[in-house]
């Protein structure tokens, strides 16, 4: 089981290096390396304890058929759902569950795409089809039920075998989740290190781009200039940013960095014709 997180790592790794050596990207080497690096040895710790902590849980653990799960539709016996396998008695949530209430046909089953569709005409615990935002807002609402349900155990199926260990449905999530968790922590970082401007629409000069020490909604020590930030150096798209001249993100990002026309190159405030603007 551990080689398929050191799998996942090895990929996350991977995506990283090929940012340094993509063509469109050479000139822009982040200094990344040691950020991402401590990010892939947490995610790892946190793998290799969950792994652990999995392999030795599923030995005494319940692990359900799905027949056996289908027994509980109703208060008597109790009221169970599955999402990602993993299975919970949410009894005390009867006024949501209990038969005739809105989820209830979500008990006594496992429909984890259908709890993100709304299809529920069709239920379903196939999520292949689902974008990744999905995924990670299905991984969520699985933290949620363990935080505020009860956990009973495994669901033999598509996502844990009959002895409750994981099968490659599962560590694809995990996957997946990683990845999102990885590009979401250096966006973050980019925003922080080239924070958004302030933007606004002037009747005499028209639109106004400026810095500031709290453009973006990030407070620092620094006011810094704009600067069109563009998503690739051949990319169309773009959003202004708050650069610091002197900073080694503007030394390091410069290829994907462009000057306003017509503004001072160490003005905090720039006059923007409406052809420059970012849609």
């Amino acid at each position: 089981m551990l080689s398929k997180y050191v799998y996942l790592l090895l990929g996350l790794f991977a995506s990283m290096h090929l940012l340094y050596i993509n063509d469109d990207m050479y000139d822009i080497k982040f200094n990344f390396t040691n950020k991402w690096l401590n990010i892939i040895k947490n995610i790892y710790f946190n793998l290799n304890r969950n792994s652990n902590s999995e392999t030795s849980m599923h030995i005494s653990e319940k692990v359900f058929t799905p027949n056996e799960l289908k027994k509980y539709t109703n208060l008597k016996d109790g009221l169970y759902i599955s999402i990602l396998g993993h299975v919970f008695d949410v009894t005390k949530g009867a006024k949501h569950y209990q038969p005739g209430a809105p989820y209830h046909i979500f008990t006594g089953c496992d429909a984890s795409a259908s709890f993100i569709t709304g299809n529920f005409e069709e239920l379903t615990d196939d999520i292949s089809s689902l974008p990744t935002d999905s995924i990670v807002l299905l991984n969520k609402w699985l933290k949620f039920y363990h935080e505020n349900y009860i956990y009973k155990g495994k669901l033999n199926g598509r996502y844990y075998d009959e002895d409750g260990v994981p099968k490659e449905e599962f560590h694809n999530v995990l996957k997946i989740v990683s990845h999102a968790k990885v590009e979401q922590l250096q966006e973050e970082y980019i925003k922080k290190m080239l924070p958004p401007c302030n933007i606004e629409w002037d009747s005499t000069f028209g639109t106004v781009v400026w810095c500031s020490e709290r453009s973006g909604g990030i407070e620092r020590d620094w006011i810094g200039v704009p600067r069109m930030l563009f998503e690739s150096p051949n990319s169309k798209q773009y959003r202004c940013a708050c650069v610091k001249l002197d900073s080694k993100q503007y030394k390091e990002m410069k290829g994907m960095l462009k000057e306003y026309s017509q503004c001072p190159e160490t003005s905090i405030r720039c006059f923007v014709k409406a052809e420059n603007l970012s849609s």
